[in-house]
């Protein structure tokens, strides 16, 4: 699929793969905030954890690591940054061809 992609984009015009990153680059803030979103339920009452110095620093940072690798929260976020990673790759390469074109 992603190459279908690519040669299609062979053929656009420089205005056409500028409005494109444009439009990839909102889709990725929007997927970041849903990320976001995702960490904020993950981490819950934790939070309240940084008023203690160091030390809840830590616990927080240890808890957060084991949830994080938790199939529920994967189950969710990387589908997630998968899209997100497709969509740097695509605009990184519709520079490259802006550049080739000009």
């Amino acid at each position: 699929m992603s190459e279908q992609i690519l040669k299609r984009n062979l053929d656009l015009t420089v205005e056409e793969l500028v409005k494109q990153n444009a439009q990839l680059k909102v889709e990725n803030k929007d997927l970041y905030k849903h990320v976001s979103k995702i960490d904020n339920k993950t981490a819950g009452w934790l939070r309240l954890l940084w008023f203690i110095p160091i030390l809840g620093w830590v616990i927080y940072n240890a808890i957060m690591a084991g949830r994080k690798a938790n199939p529920k929260y994967l189950n969710q976020v990387l589908p997630i940054k998968e899209k997100i990673a497709r969509n740097e790759f695509q605009v990184v390469y519709n520079e490259k061809l802006i550049e080739d074109k000009k």
